[in-house]
Protein backbone atom coordinates (compact mmCIF):
# COMPACT_ATOMS: atom_id res chain seq x y z
CA UNK A 1 0.00 0.00 0.00
CA UNK A 2 1.01 3.84 -0.96
CA UNK A 3 0.63 6.78 1.00
CA UNK A 4 0.83 10.17 -0.32
CA UNK A 5 0.85 13.81 0.13
CA UNK A 6 0.68 17.16 -1.81
CA UNK A 7 2.44 20.21 -1.27
CA UNK A 8 0.85 23.66 -1.29
CA UNK A 9 2.59 24.43 -4.34
CA UNK A 10 1.40 21.57 -6.29
CA UNK A 11 4.17 18.70 -5.94
CA UNK A 12 2.51 15.70 -5.41
CA UNK A 13 3.94 12.55 -3.53
CA UNK A 14 3.63 9.05 -3.45
CA UNK A 15 5.28 7.00 -0.84
CA UNK A 16 6.06 2.78 -0.20
CA UNK A 17 7.70 1.78 2.67
CA UNK A 18 9.17 -1.68 2.39
CA UNK A 19 11.31 -2.38 6.17
CA UNK A 20 12.68 -5.44 5.05
CA UNK A 21 15.42 -3.79 2.26
CA UNK A 22 18.24 -1.80 2.75
CA UNK A 23 17.72 0.45 -0.13
CA UNK A 24 15.33 3.65 -0.97
CA UNK A 25 14.74 4.62 -4.58
CA UNK A 26 13.59 8.34 -5.76
CA UNK A 27 12.09 8.61 -8.68
CA UNK A 28 11.16 12.60 -10.06
CA UNK A 29 8.66 12.14 -12.64
CA UNK A 30 7.71 15.18 -14.69
CA UNK A 31 5.18 15.42 -17.38
CA UNK A 32 7.17 16.75 -20.27
CA UNK A 33 8.57 15.03 -23.07
CA UNK A 34 9.12 15.29 -26.67
CA UNK A 35 5.44 15.72 -27.74
CA UNK A 36 5.33 19.02 -25.68
CA UNK A 37 7.88 20.62 -28.40
CA UNK A 38 7.93 22.81 -31.00
CA UNK A 39 8.95 21.08 -34.56
CA UNK A 40 12.06 23.50 -34.28
CA UNK A 41 13.32 22.77 -30.93
CA UNK A 42 12.90 18.71 -31.44
CA UNK A 43 15.08 17.53 -28.94
CA UNK A 44 14.81 19.89 -26.35
CA UNK A 45 13.53 17.69 -23.58
CA UNK A 46 15.64 15.59 -23.75
CA UNK A 47 18.97 18.08 -24.34
CA UNK A 48 17.23 19.47 -20.86
CA UNK A 49 17.74 15.87 -19.18
CA UNK A 50 21.69 15.71 -20.15
CA UNK A 51 22.61 19.62 -19.10
CA UNK A 52 20.72 18.66 -15.13
CA UNK A 53 23.71 16.39 -14.50
CA UNK A 54 26.15 18.58 -15.69
CA UNK A 55 25.96 21.22 -12.18
CA UNK A 56 23.57 22.60 -10.12
CA UNK A 57 24.07 25.51 -7.22
CA UNK A 58 25.11 23.27 -4.78
CA UNK A 59 26.86 20.45 -6.72
CA UNK A 60 28.56 22.66 -9.56
CA UNK A 61 30.03 20.04 -12.21
CA UNK A 62 29.59 16.78 -13.48
CA UNK A 63 32.00 15.36 -11.50
CA UNK A 64 30.89 16.62 -8.38
CA UNK A 65 27.15 14.77 -8.84
CA UNK A 66 28.91 11.54 -10.03
CA UNK A 67 31.05 11.36 -7.01
CA UNK A 68 28.47 12.28 -4.71
CA UNK A 69 26.18 9.84 -5.95
CA UNK A 70 28.65 6.99 -6.41
CA UNK A 71 30.52 7.69 -3.53
CA UNK A 72 28.02 5.92 -1.32
CA UNK A 73 27.82 3.53 -3.91
CA UNK A 74 24.20 4.97 -5.63
CA UNK A 75 23.41 4.81 -8.99
CA UNK A 76 21.99 8.06 -10.64
CA UNK A 77 19.99 7.78 -13.83
CA UNK A 78 17.76 9.48 -16.20
CA UNK A 79 15.12 8.85 -18.98
CA UNK A 80 13.13 11.34 -21.48
CA UNK A 81 10.25 9.82 -23.87
CA UNK A 82 7.30 11.04 -25.42
CA UNK A 83 5.65 12.31 -22.57
CA UNK A 84 7.27 11.93 -19.56
CA UNK A 85 11.26 12.82 -18.03
CA UNK A 86 11.96 11.41 -14.88
CA UNK A 87 15.27 11.54 -12.86
CA UNK A 88 16.12 8.58 -10.31
CA UNK A 89 18.55 7.54 -7.92
CA UNK A 90 18.76 4.11 -5.66
CA UNK A 91 20.87 4.12 -2.45
CA UNK A 92 21.14 2.34 0.70
CA UNK A 93 18.73 4.22 3.02
CA UNK A 94 20.78 5.78 5.72
CA UNK A 95 21.96 7.71 2.42
CA UNK A 96 18.53 8.82 2.08
CA UNK A 97 18.71 12.79 2.43
CA UNK A 98 21.93 12.74 0.48
CA UNK A 99 20.16 11.23 -2.60
CA UNK A 100 17.07 13.65 -2.55
CA UNK A 101 19.02 16.36 -2.15
CA UNK A 102 21.35 15.98 -4.83
CA UNK A 103 18.11 15.21 -6.90
CA UNK A 104 16.19 18.18 -6.01
CA UNK A 105 18.86 20.96 -6.45
CA UNK A 106 19.98 18.67 -9.76
CA UNK A 107 15.77 19.50 -11.08
CA UNK A 108 15.43 22.67 -9.24
CA UNK A 109 18.94 25.00 -9.68
CA UNK A 110 20.70 23.38 -12.62
CA UNK A 111 23.27 26.13 -13.83
CA UNK A 112 22.71 25.57 -17.75
CA UNK A 113 25.91 26.92 -18.96
CA UNK A 114 27.12 28.11 -21.70
CA UNK A 115 30.35 25.90 -22.40
CA UNK A 116 28.52 22.79 -20.92
CA UNK A 117 25.91 23.01 -23.41
CA UNK A 118 27.72 23.27 -26.42
CA UNK A 119 29.74 19.71 -25.16
CA UNK A 120 26.25 18.18 -24.45
CA UNK A 121 25.14 19.04 -28.17
CA UNK A 122 28.31 17.06 -29.54
CA UNK A 123 27.45 14.35 -27.19
CA UNK A 124 23.24 14.21 -28.15
CA UNK A 125 24.56 14.43 -31.58
CA UNK A 126 26.95 11.14 -31.49
CA UNK A 127 24.12 9.42 -29.39
CA UNK A 128 21.32 10.17 -32.44
CA UNK A 129 24.37 8.53 -34.92
CA UNK A 130 24.14 5.70 -33.31
CA UNK A 131 20.99 4.90 -33.17
CA UNK A 132 20.70 5.79 -37.07
CA UNK A 133 23.43 3.25 -37.10
CA UNK A 134 21.16 0.66 -35.53
CA UNK A 135 18.43 -0.74 -37.90
CA UNK A 136 16.76 -2.23 -34.98
CA UNK A 137 16.65 0.70 -33.28
CA UNK A 138 16.01 2.77 -35.94
CA UNK A 139 13.64 0.79 -37.87
CA UNK A 140 11.07 2.08 -34.49
CA UNK A 141 12.04 5.86 -35.37
CA UNK A 142 11.01 5.48 -38.83
CA UNK A 143 7.68 3.57 -37.67
CA UNK A 144 6.47 6.58 -35.65
CA UNK A 145 7.40 9.16 -38.68
CA UNK A 146 5.26 6.44 -40.77
CA UNK A 147 2.46 6.55 -38.46
CA UNK A 148 2.45 10.20 -37.28
CA UNK A 149 3.98 11.96 -40.47
CA UNK A 150 4.52 15.33 -41.16
CA UNK A 151 6.46 16.17 -38.16
CA UNK A 152 3.43 15.81 -36.09
CA UNK A 153 4.37 15.55 -32.47
CA UNK A 154 4.31 12.08 -31.63
CA UNK A 155 6.08 11.11 -34.91
CA UNK A 156 9.63 12.94 -34.12
CA UNK A 157 12.37 11.05 -32.46
CA UNK A 158 12.65 12.39 -28.62
CA UNK A 159 16.12 12.95 -28.92
CA UNK A 160 15.37 15.02 -31.82
CA UNK A 161 17.50 15.43 -35.62
CA UNK A 162 20.89 16.56 -35.84
CA UNK A 163 19.74 20.11 -37.08
CA UNK A 164 17.34 20.78 -34.43
CA UNK A 165 19.97 19.98 -31.99
CA UNK A 166 22.40 22.30 -33.45
CA UNK A 167 20.04 25.03 -33.57
CA UNK A 168 18.50 24.29 -29.74
CA UNK A 169 20.26 27.89 -28.09
CA UNK A 170 20.88 28.51 -24.27
CA UNK A 171 17.65 31.01 -24.08
CA UNK A 172 15.26 28.74 -25.49
CA UNK A 173 16.80 26.02 -23.28
CA UNK A 174 16.83 28.01 -20.42
CA UNK A 175 13.05 29.14 -21.47
CA UNK A 176 11.39 25.35 -21.96
CA UNK A 177 12.87 24.53 -18.56
CA UNK A 178 11.62 27.39 -16.79
CA UNK A 179 7.91 26.93 -18.47
CA UNK A 180 8.00 23.00 -17.73
CA UNK A 181 9.80 22.24 -14.64
CA UNK A 182 7.35 23.97 -12.80
CA UNK A 183 5.99 22.29 -9.17
CA UNK A 184 2.13 21.00 -10.41
CA UNK A 185 4.07 19.05 -13.50
CA UNK A 186 6.18 16.85 -10.51
CA UNK A 187 5.33 14.01 -9.00
CA UNK A 188 8.00 12.69 -6.49
CA UNK A 189 7.70 8.94 -5.87
CA UNK A 190 9.53 7.60 -2.83
CA UNK A 191 10.03 3.50 -2.07
CA UNK A 192 11.97 1.46 0.62
CA UNK A 193 13.47 1.62 4.51
CA UNK A 194 12.02 5.07 4.26
CA UNK A 195 9.29 6.72 6.80
CA UNK A 196 6.24 8.60 4.98
CA UNK A 197 6.57 11.46 7.03
CA UNK A 198 10.26 11.55 6.67
CA UNK A 199 9.66 11.58 3.01
CA UNK A 200 6.90 14.58 3.06
CA UNK A 201 9.69 16.79 5.57
CA UNK A 202 12.57 16.58 3.49
CA UNK A 203 10.35 17.81 -0.09
CA UNK A 204 8.70 20.37 2.31
CA UNK A 205 12.37 21.62 3.04
CA UNK A 206 13.74 21.44 -0.42
CA UNK A 207 11.10 21.92 -3.01
CA UNK A 208 8.52 23.71 -0.82
CA UNK A 209 9.12 27.18 -1.69
CA UNK A 210 9.57 26.61 -5.04
CA UNK A 211 6.93 29.03 -6.07
CA UNK A 212 4.13 27.62 -8.44
CA UNK A 213 3.52 28.27 -12.25
CA UNK A 214 1.07 27.01 -14.69
CA UNK A 215 1.22 23.38 -15.48
CA UNK A 216 1.98 22.84 -19.57
CA UNK A 217 -0.45 20.45 -21.56
CA UNK A 218 -0.14 19.03 -24.56
CA UNK A 219 -2.05 18.82 -27.84
CA UNK A 220 -3.96 15.85 -29.29
CA UNK A 221 -2.30 14.32 -31.91
CA UNK A 222 -4.78 11.70 -33.71
CA UNK A 223 -2.53 9.42 -36.10
CA UNK A 224 -4.14 10.45 -39.69
CA UNK A 225 -5.61 7.73 -42.37
CA UNK A 226 -4.89 9.45 -45.33
CA UNK A 227 -0.77 9.13 -46.02
CA UNK A 228 1.44 6.80 -47.47
CA UNK A 229 1.77 3.22 -45.85
CA UNK A 230 5.12 2.03 -46.01
CA UNK A 231 8.09 3.74 -44.97
CA UNK A 232 11.98 1.55 -46.75
CA UNK A 233 15.17 3.09 -46.29
CA UNK A 234 17.61 0.65 -48.89
CA UNK A 235 20.81 -0.32 -46.11
CA UNK A 236 23.37 -2.96 -47.44
CA UNK A 237 22.43 -5.17 -44.34
CA UNK A 238 22.15 -9.23 -43.63
CA UNK A 239 19.23 -9.06 -42.31
CA UNK A 240 15.62 -6.91 -42.69
CA UNK A 241 14.35 -4.95 -39.93
CA UNK A 242 10.61 -3.96 -39.77
CA UNK A 243 8.12 -2.58 -37.72
CA UNK A 244 4.54 -3.04 -38.37
CA UNK A 245 2.09 -0.24 -37.18
CA UNK A 246 -1.95 -0.42 -36.48
CA UNK A 247 -3.83 1.33 -34.08
CA UNK A 248 -3.24 1.26 -30.37
CA UNK A 249 -5.13 2.80 -27.17
CA UNK A 250 -4.56 6.51 -24.90
CA UNK A 251 -3.73 5.19 -21.24
CA UNK A 252 -7.21 5.49 -19.85
CA UNK A 253 -8.46 4.10 -22.42
CA UNK A 254 -11.61 1.09 -21.30
CA UNK A 255 -10.14 -1.73 -22.80
CA UNK A 256 -6.22 -1.14 -21.86
CA UNK A 257 -6.55 -4.06 -20.01
CA UNK A 258 -7.55 -6.27 -22.82
CA UNK A 259 -5.07 -4.74 -24.92
CA UNK A 260 -2.25 -5.93 -22.40
CA UNK A 261 -3.99 -9.63 -22.99
CA UNK A 262 -4.38 -9.33 -26.76
CA UNK A 263 -0.72 -8.44 -26.50
CA UNK A 264 0.12 -11.02 -24.46
CA UNK A 265 -1.51 -13.69 -26.98
CA UNK A 266 0.25 -11.74 -29.77
CA UNK A 267 3.68 -11.50 -29.41
CA UNK A 268 4.51 -10.97 -25.58
CA UNK A 269 6.93 -13.71 -24.50
CA UNK A 270 8.09 -17.32 -26.24
CA UNK A 271 4.55 -19.14 -25.56
CA UNK A 272 3.17 -16.05 -27.60
CA UNK A 273 1.43 -16.90 -31.27
CA UNK A 274 4.31 -14.66 -33.21
CA UNK A 275 6.75 -16.66 -31.59
CA UNK A 276 5.85 -20.31 -31.97
CA UNK A 277 3.99 -19.59 -35.41
CA UNK A 278 6.30 -17.31 -37.01
CA UNK A 279 9.65 -18.12 -35.88
CA UNK A 280 9.26 -21.68 -33.87
CA UNK A 281 7.13 -23.53 -36.73
CA UNK A 282 8.24 -21.40 -39.64
CA UNK A 283 11.79 -20.13 -39.03
CA UNK A 284 10.60 -17.08 -40.71
CA UNK A 285 12.32 -14.66 -37.86
CA UNK A 286 14.84 -14.96 -35.33
CA UNK A 287 13.53 -12.24 -33.24
CA UNK A 288 9.28 -11.19 -33.36
CA UNK A 289 7.64 -9.65 -30.75
CA UNK A 290 4.88 -7.27 -30.44
CA UNK A 291 4.10 -4.07 -27.81
CA UNK A 292 1.37 -1.39 -27.23
CA UNK A 293 2.10 2.37 -26.87
CA UNK A 294 -0.40 3.87 -25.20
CA UNK A 295 -0.01 8.02 -24.88
CA UNK A 296 -2.16 10.59 -23.20
CA UNK A 297 -4.75 10.57 -26.39
CA UNK A 298 -3.80 7.75 -28.41
CA UNK A 299 -1.47 5.07 -29.03
CA UNK A 300 0.00 2.36 -31.75
CA UNK A 301 0.02 -1.26 -31.67
CA UNK A 302 3.24 -2.19 -32.83
CA UNK A 303 5.12 -5.87 -34.65
CA UNK A 304 8.78 -6.18 -34.75
CA UNK A 305 10.53 -8.75 -36.98
CA UNK A 306 14.56 -9.56 -37.56
CA UNK A 307 14.19 -11.00 -40.90
CA UNK A 308 16.32 -12.57 -43.65
CA UNK A 309 15.89 -10.56 -46.70
CA UNK A 310 14.49 -13.53 -49.21
CA UNK A 311 12.25 -14.40 -46.53
CA UNK A 312 10.48 -11.14 -45.66
CA UNK A 313 7.67 -11.07 -48.07
CA UNK A 314 6.71 -14.50 -46.13
CA UNK A 315 7.02 -13.55 -42.82
CA UNK A 316 5.00 -10.44 -43.31
CA UNK A 317 2.18 -12.38 -44.58
CA UNK A 318 2.59 -14.65 -41.46
CA UNK A 319 2.56 -11.72 -39.21
CA UNK A 320 -0.68 -10.41 -40.93
CA UNK A 321 -2.25 -13.84 -40.25
CA UNK A 322 -1.83 -13.48 -36.51
CA UNK A 323 -3.04 -10.65 -36.75
CA UNK A 324 -6.41 -11.73 -38.96
CA UNK A 325 -6.81 -14.63 -36.81
CA UNK A 326 -7.22 -12.50 -33.62
CA UNK A 327 -9.54 -10.23 -35.30
CA UNK A 328 -11.71 -13.50 -36.76
CA UNK A 329 -11.46 -15.99 -34.19
CA UNK A 330 -12.13 -16.00 -30.66
CA UNK A 331 -8.91 -16.93 -28.39
CA UNK A 332 -9.68 -20.35 -26.58
CA UNK A 333 -10.37 -19.97 -22.64
CA UNK A 334 -7.07 -22.31 -22.03
CA UNK A 335 -5.21 -19.85 -24.29
CA UNK A 336 -7.01 -16.30 -22.01
CA UNK A 337 -6.09 -18.33 -18.59
CA UNK A 338 -2.32 -18.77 -19.82
CA UNK A 339 -1.71 -15.29 -20.47
CA UNK A 340 -3.78 -14.17 -17.11
CA UNK A 341 -1.58 -15.62 -15.56
CA UNK A 342 1.74 -14.53 -17.34
CA UNK A 343 0.85 -11.23 -16.86
CA UNK A 344 -0.01 -11.49 -13.36
CA UNK A 345 2.75 -13.12 -12.77
CA UNK A 346 5.05 -10.92 -14.80
CA UNK A 347 3.78 -7.71 -12.82
CA UNK A 348 4.56 -9.32 -9.58
CA UNK A 349 7.77 -10.23 -10.41
CA UNK A 350 8.92 -6.70 -11.47
CA UNK A 351 7.14 -5.22 -8.65
CA UNK A 352 9.86 -6.75 -6.30
CA UNK A 353 12.10 -4.15 -5.71
CA UNK A 354 12.50 -0.70 -4.98
CA UNK A 355 13.22 0.97 -8.14
CA UNK A 356 10.37 -1.00 -9.82
CA UNK A 357 7.80 0.01 -7.65
CA UNK A 358 9.23 3.86 -7.76
CA UNK A 359 8.59 3.68 -11.04
CA UNK A 360 4.82 1.85 -11.11
CA UNK A 361 3.40 4.45 -8.80
CA UNK A 362 4.92 7.71 -10.15
CA UNK A 363 4.23 6.65 -13.81
CA UNK A 364 0.77 6.30 -13.12
CA UNK A 365 0.01 9.34 -11.34
CA UNK A 366 2.33 11.31 -13.79
CA UNK A 367 0.40 9.86 -16.36
CA UNK A 368 -2.96 8.86 -15.01
CA UNK A 369 -2.94 10.90 -12.17
CA UNK A 370 -4.38 7.91 -10.25
CA UNK A 371 -2.66 4.96 -9.22
CA UNK A 372 -4.32 1.66 -8.93
CA UNK A 373 -2.65 -0.80 -6.67
CA UNK A 374 -1.67 -4.06 -7.73
CA UNK A 375 -4.92 -6.11 -6.41
CA UNK A 376 -6.85 -3.66 -8.02
CA UNK A 377 -4.60 -3.72 -11.47
CA UNK A 378 -4.61 -8.03 -11.21
CA UNK A 379 -8.53 -7.71 -10.82
CA UNK A 380 -9.08 -5.51 -13.61
CA UNK A 381 -7.03 -8.18 -15.71
CA UNK A 382 -8.29 -11.31 -14.35
CA UNK A 383 -12.23 -9.48 -15.84
CA UNK A 384 -11.27 -9.50 -19.67
CA UNK A 385 -13.26 -11.75 -21.27
CA UNK A 386 -12.97 -13.31 -24.51
CA UNK A 387 -14.88 -11.32 -26.18
CA UNK A 388 -13.03 -8.06 -24.70
CA UNK A 389 -10.21 -9.70 -26.85
CA UNK A 390 -12.15 -10.31 -29.88
CA UNK A 391 -13.57 -6.66 -30.11
CA UNK A 392 -10.59 -5.13 -29.24
CA UNK A 393 -8.89 -7.25 -31.75
CA UNK A 394 -11.60 -5.86 -34.55
CA UNK A 395 -11.39 -2.70 -33.62
CA UNK A 396 -7.85 -2.57 -33.51
CA UNK A 397 -6.35 -4.45 -36.40
CA UNK A 398 -7.92 -2.70 -39.63
CA UNK A 399 -6.43 -3.01 -43.36
CA UNK A 400 -6.96 0.93 -42.97
CA UNK A 401 -4.45 1.61 -39.86
CA UNK A 402 -1.47 -0.64 -41.49
CA UNK A 403 1.60 1.33 -41.70
CA UNK A 404 4.87 -0.14 -42.32
CA UNK A 405 8.50 0.49 -41.43
CA UNK A 406 11.70 -1.10 -43.15
CA UNK A 407 15.31 -1.05 -43.03
CA UNK A 408 17.41 -3.68 -45.47
CA UNK A 409 18.41 -4.21 -48.55
CA UNK A 410 14.74 -4.28 -50.46
CA UNK A 411 14.23 -1.92 -52.81
CA UNK A 412 10.26 -2.05 -54.02
CA UNK A 413 8.02 -0.49 -51.36
CA UNK A 414 5.11 -0.86 -53.91
CA UNK A 415 5.25 -4.20 -53.35
CA UNK A 416 5.22 -4.41 -49.66
CA UNK A 417 2.42 -1.98 -49.57
CA UNK A 418 0.48 -4.83 -51.36
CA UNK A 419 0.95 -7.19 -49.03
CA UNK A 420 -0.21 -5.01 -46.30
CA UNK A 421 -4.06 -6.63 -46.57
CA UNK A 422 -5.69 -8.38 -43.51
Amino acid sequence: MHERATLANGIRILTARMPWVRSVSIAYFFGVGSRYEAADESGVSHFIEHMLFKGSERYPTAQVISETIEGVGGVLDAATDKELTVYSAKIASVHFELAMGLLADMVRHPRLEEAEMEKERRVIIEEIGMYRDSPQEWVGVLGDETFWPNNLPLGREVAGTRETVEGIGRARLRDYYASHYVPGNLVLSVVGNVEHGAVVEAAERLLGDWAPRETPTWTPCPPPLETRRVRLESRRTEQTNLCLYTLGLPHRDADYYASVLLNAVLGDGMASRLFLNVREREGLAYDVSSAPMHYHDTGAFIVYAGVDPKRVDAALRAILAELARLRDEPVTAAELRRVKEYTKGRMALRLEDTHSVASWLGGQEALLREVRELDETLARIEAVTIEDVQRLARRLFADEWLRLAVIGPQKDAKALERLLRL
